[in-house]
């Protein structure tokens, strides 16, 4: 009971404990298989991130990082405009602090790349969110054709208060790239990551349990 009691303590402290700002962390996977040794390459990642407002208020900030090029590998050599700074190889932020930002770096397609995404959730005045676009260049700097509805991006967010609101699409395989034929890449799929917090109060919670489930067998 001593060990339960300690542990149901520690429960208490930490559901008292303030959880600091939301943010909101997905991982993010796209099959880049069918670029490797596609004659268009090689290729570059491009973020773009916009203000809402139109003004750069810097209330939304966008981080990037923890990239897995899934054999591949980032070349180096970051380009980045307004409010994005840092590279592939460091992890990328980009605030809105002009109406547009941008960051972009090459890279060797492998089997797939994946990232991480943590993005802050304040509403913009007016009612235009901020938004997220991510992208796919081939070497001449023209993003590969995908199904959106207009700027061929993979993925779209917009930044609310109740959490980002996501698109997502495939490539376009009608369309030729500015090299080479066409490629089939299906959408890029999102997963939630859960916060730290979260995350450690689950892993008490199930402490918790174990020491219930000890004591009742050794009253039995």
């Amino acid at each position: 009971m001593p060990n339960l009691k300690r542990t149901l303590f520690l429960v208490c402290l930490l559901s008292a404990l303030p959880l600091g700002a939301k943010a909101d962390i997905y991982d993010v996977t796209l099959d880049t298989d069918p670029l490797i040794g596609h004659p268009a390459g090689p290729f570059y990642i491009e973020f773009a991130f916009t203000d809402g407002s139109g003004v750069g208020d810097a209330n939304n900030t966008v981080t990037i990082g923890d990239f897995n090029f899934g054999g591949g590998s980032s070349l180096g050599g970051p380009i980045v405009f307004g409010g994005a700074s840092g590279s592939i190889e460091t992890g990328v932020s980009m605030t809105d602090t002009s109406f547009i930002s941008v960051f972009s770096e090459q890279f060797a397609p492998g089997l797939q790349l994946s990232f991480s995404l943590d993005l802050t959730d304040n509403d913009d005045a007016g009612g235009t969110p901020d938004r997220f676009s991510f992208f796919v260049l081939d070497s001449s700097g023209v993003p590969i054709p995908t199904l959106a509805p207009a700027g061929d991006y993979f993925l779209g967010a917009d930044l609310t208060s109740n959490g980002p609101v996501f698109d997502v699409y495939g490539s376009d395989p009608s369309r030729p790239l500015s090299v080479g034929g066409p490629v089939s890449i299906d959408a890029p799929i999102i997963t939630s990551s859960p916060e730290p917090a979260t995350g450690l109060l689950l892993g008490v919670g199930l402490m918790v349990a174990g020491l219930v489930r000890s004591n009742l067998r050794r009253k039995k």
